[in-house]
């Protein structure tokens, strides 16, 4: 079947409910022209039909040319025009039209009609039934409810009122006079047909009122929906109408999260005009905001922005941006509380004075990926709210700046410095002794002994420890300096301490020095009896009877000790059977633990249920084909959660002993010489500075580069 451009573009305008009556109506025309007579009479809710779908109009079509094309089938009841958009040098089109019958019988029949009788001016019109909403309704009595759905709530509505409009419903009301020459032509033409003036004007009322998806959805309903959308998406829609206007813009004042990265499967860039115009719209309603799309397209005006149209911001989050001054938000972000820069790499000290500044709101500070902040800005101010402190992966944090930047903090409670230069190492203890009142310490991954300092006496680090009265939760994990003393200290001082993570504290049997073992963690399970989170992970020193020790630990419910292969399932045993508010068990990694762990667990839901999960990933259990099972049991033997290169047992296969003759091949072939350049130019001359590393470095030549020729 063919059709004109006119029909191609306005199928392109009708929504997904127009194509679908459409394709009914195609099919309805089909079956009658070939005799076939299938045709429903009822709604697929059980509606009788009386309301037809009309399509495929000519231009300028009126309303008394459909009433004289379905008048022959019975009696109308209504008959309603769509027409198209309206503008100063546009013609209105009309896309679709509703034609409703008294009698379910009459609509049958003009579905029923042959092909060739439903033609208006020469074309073909689509004739389908219309959906169960648009359907008039009938009571339990039979009688029929004409009115939409939306009018019927209406007047529901209406008539809870008060009695003051009970009072007027006997004032007649006047009939709404034409405002055009058509549409007088339109009446006269109907009342030739046998349509009185009262039921034009009741069928008119009827279908007049545009009905779409916002009658049906509630609020919350479509604020669910809406939540699907872009919010780039929402804004450029609002051109649609008045009342969608004024439903998105509502959405839009309760949005209180926004995320940049939202937008990452959109192939737009986010520039700093882009971003202004969506700060617009949501900019007075958000409370938490994170910048994390791509950066390169956002300047520095990007600070102005967020401070001009986020009055209310509490927590601001930026990543990967090269912006460098960010003091404008002090201006406009009055309640801004929490602010973090990850990778920014371009962040210095002087972008960050004015927002710590004393007569800030700024309680948390986080600072990861960069390599020009100091902690100088610390110095220069009086941050009286700020109470949380992170500092990750900063190569020029300066210990001593920071240990002159802790007097001015008196109300800090939680101080991370992880993955910090391994000079920082020395300055903590001075840092610890300033904080009597810290509550969460991290200091995690200082793992490197080529670069840094050499190992010393822990007894300072501890000094510091023992002040530390208030500690709730203290994290560890990939630290080298941390030894059996140091936890020895924390249990006599942290007695307090809720959560543990030791994980990989010199997990290498090959190092020199000793790191955490059974007598470390024995003392922290005598002392800390309020432990709920402990992390015990690749430690090269712990047995079985170090971590049997966690049984005493009755208010544990996470208990975490991944890659160690001398555990077995003995002491996992002990502590679901001791500790009845234990709901996570992670043993990924450890080779000798058995399915009798997952037995034990079985029997212990059974005397106190709770819902409990068991990682038994890469585990000699993970290889039984049939375990026991618990309702309440979630056991996991597919995702190994562990990480092979921190296993003590670890054995980079790579630079292996037998890897050393491996270049004797290479000296022995024949072109060799031709890739050094020949005998005339020798790199390697015994006369030369390279028979000691330190004429290498001195000609400006390191050990990888010889390693890589």
């Amino acid at each position: 079947m063919f059709f004109d451009n006119e029909e191609r573009n306005l199928a392109q305008r009708e929504l997904f409910q127009v194509v679908s009556q459409e394709l009914l109506a195609l099919s309805s025309n089909f079956d009658a022209s070939f005799g076939v007579r299938n045709i429903p009479t009822h709604t697929e809710d059980g509606i009788p039909i009386r309301k037809l779908y009309v399509s495929n109009l000519p231009p300028k079509t009126t309303r008394a040319e459909l009433f004289g094309v379905f008048a022959q089938y019975g009696f109308i009841k209504s008959c309603w025009l769509r027409m198209g958009d309206k503008g100063p040098n546009r013609t209105p089109k009309p896309t679709y039209a509703f034609v409703t019958f008294i009698n379910p019988a009459d609509a049958h029949k003009a579905l029923q009609a042959p092909y060739h009788e439903k033609q208006l001016r020469g074309r073909h019109l689509r004739i389908s039934p219309a959906d169960s909403w648009h359907q008039p309704a009938e009571d339990a009595d039979g009688r029929v409810c004409w009115k939409p759905n939306s009018q019927r709530q209406e007047e529901n509505i209406a008539s809870l009122s008060g009695n003051d409009d009970e009072q007027h419903n006997d004032v007649p009301k006047p009939d709404p006079p034409s405002n055009t020459e058509k549409d007088r032509d339109d009446s006269n033409a109907l009342a030739e047909c046998g349509v009185s003036q009262d039921e034009q004007q009741q069928g008119s009322s009827e279908t007049d009122s545009d009905f779409n998806i916002l009658d049906v959805l509630n609020r919350d309903c479509l604020n669910h929906v809406l939540s699907y959308v872009p919010i780039r998406d929402l804004i450029r829609s609002e051109r649609v109408s008045k009342r969608w206007q004024q439903l998105i813009q509502e959405f839009l004042l309760g949005v209180r999260i926004f995320k940049t990265s939202w937008w990452q499967h959109v192939p737009v860039i986010l520039t700093t005009a882009v971003l202004r115009r969506v700060l617009q719209k949501v900019g007075g309603s958000i409370t938490r905001l994170h910048i994390d799309h791509n950066w390169t397209a956002l300047n520095d005006r990007t600070a102005h922005t967020v401070g001009k149209f986020c009055p209310n911001l509490e927590e601001l989050k930026v990543v990967g941006m090269h912006t460098k001054n960010w003091n404008p938000l002090i201006y406009g972000c009055k309640q801004l509380k929490h602010l973090s820069f990850i990778s920014c790499n371009k962040l210095k000290d002087s972008s960050l004075v004015q927002i710590v500044k004393s007569d800030s709101s700024i309680e948390s500070l986080t600072v990861a990926n960069n390599t020009h902040v100091t902690g100088l800005f610390l110095t220069g101010s009086n941050p009286r709210k700020l109470s949380y402190l992170a500092f990750y992966n900063c190569y020029s944090l300066q210990g001593a700046v920071l240990t002159a930047a802790i007097d001015l903090i008196p109300c800090l409670t939680v101080l991370k410095l992880d993955a910090c230069p391994v000079t920082m190492w020395k300055i903590i203890p001075l840092i610890l002794k300033k904080v009597p009142k810290l509550q969460e310490l991290s200091l995690s991954e200082y793992n490197s002994l080529d670069i840094g300092p050499k190992l010393y006496d822990s007894e300072m680090f501890c000094e510091s420890l023992s002040k530390l009265t208030e500690l709730r939760a203290l994290n560890l994990s990939k630290n080298i300096y941390v030894t059996n003393a140091v936890l020895k200290q924390v249990a006599r001082s942290c007695p307090k301490l809720t959560a543990l993570n030791i994980s990989s504290c010199n997990s290498r049997r090959s190092y020199s020095h000793a790191g955490v073992g059974d007598e470390g963690l024995s003392a922290i399970c005598r002392s800390c009896l309020d432990l709920s989170r402990l992390d015990v992970s690749y430690l090269a020193a712990l047995s079985d009877n170090g971590l049997a020790a966690a049984a005493r630990l009755t208010s544990l419910t996470s208990l975490t000790a991944r890659g160690n292969a001398a555990l077995s399932a003995q002491p996992f045993a002990l502590c679901l059977a001791s500790c009845h508010y234990l709901k996570e068990i992670d043993a990924c990694g450890c080779d000798s633990v058995s399915e009798e762990v997952v037995t034990a667990a079985v029997e212990e839901l059974g005397a106190h249920p709770r819902p409990l999960v068991l990682s038994i990933a890469a585990t000699a259990a993970a290889n039984v084909k049939e375990l026991p099972a618990h309702k309440l049991l979630t056991v996991n033997t597919n995702e190994d959660r562990s990480n092979p290169h921190l296993r003590p047992d670890f054995v980079d296969h790579i630079f292996e002993d037998i890897s050393d003759d491996s270049f004797e091949d290479l000296y022995d072939a024949d072109d060799f010489d031709d890739f050094l350049g020949g005998d005339e130019d020798d790199f390697f001359d015994d006369d030369d500075d390279f028979e000691d590393y330190e004429g290498m470095y001195r000609m400006g030549l390191h050990a990888p580069d010889i390693l890589l020729l």
